[in-house]
């Protein structure tokens, strides 16, 4: 496929993928004890690892299907692909339960878990995004135990995934980190890879589209795409989400290049 055909794609599946809404209760937490979080701001240690969301598994597992549906909608060529991780899903309470609690446990090889070899791909992008409504849900409910201006690191203080877009934003002029999973925003300093301790990065762009920037490092290989706010014509509506996706020509020109997400 071309880099256009992977956007296309990605943009009319995230078009149907963005209707699906939970219920305010898909997702439960548990209030980790008093003075903890102090202690996983200085340890970079993200909420999840102490904290996580515990998700009701029959939605979890509605979902699964519902985003299976859409993938084969817009890849029809995979639908052998699908149905073969449908079926090999399981089927008893105690078990869809245990899967549930490991999909949302980090580090956690869910392929693993099957008897039968299935598509690393497909599994992997159809729990990444069965998973990211419930955690865009978990990040407002655990949003008070955090605070985004003080982060500062280069990964999501929530769920410990990667940045997938960076924000400078108009008034201030400060940089702020986007997480493609749970949808949290947080600051990072103003210049450097937000990866490494080298505060040196260079940068391309493409023409026509000059309110974006896409940060390399040649020390640790990592790179960040970033939206200048100040070269928005209307900012009052800025969704990162879309941001990101209808960007990800940007991702794929910088990995053809040789760079990587660090996190």
């Amino acid at each position: 496929m071309t880099n256009n055909t992977v956007q296309q794609m990605l943009i009319d599946f995230n078009k149907e993928f963005t209707k699906i809404v939970l219920p305010g209760d898909a997702v439960t937490v548990v209030r980790p004890q008093a003075g903890l979080f102090k202690s996983l701001r200085e340890n970079d240690v993200p909420i999840i690892k102490v904290c996580p969301p515990q998700a009701n598994a029959d939605m979890f597992f509605d979902v699964l299907k519902d985003v299976a549906g859409i993938v084969v909608k817009h890849r029809p060529d995979l639908e052998g692909d699908i149905n073969k991780i449908l079926s090999a899903l399981p089927a008893a309470a105690e078990a869809r339960e245990l899967f549930v609690m490991q999909a949302f446990t980090p580090g956690t090889n869910l392929l693993e878990s099957f008897h039968e070899e299935l598509s690393p791909e497909c599994l992997g992008f159809i729990l990444n995004h069965v998973v990211k409504p419930f955690m865009k849900q978990y990040a407002r409910k655990v949003s008070a135990f955090f605070d985004p201006e003080q982060w500062l690191k280069g990964i999501c203080p929530v769920c410990g995934g990667k940045p997938t877009l960076a924000l400078h934003e108009k008034e201030g002029g400060k940089r702020y980190l986007y997480c493609g999973m749970c949808e949290v925003r947080w600051r990072i300093q103003r210049l450097g890879c937000p990866y490494c301790s080298s505060k040196e990065s260079r940068f391309f762009k493409v023409e026509g589209m000059e309110q974006y920037r896409v940060y390399y490092c040649d020390n640790c290989h990592g790179y960040i795409k970033t939206l200048n706010e100040a070269m928005l014509f209307d900012s009052s509506n800025l969704n990162l989400f879309w941001e990101d996706i209808n960007t990800v020509h940007l991702d794929l020109l910088a990995i053809q290049e040789g760079y990587v997400n660090q996190t």
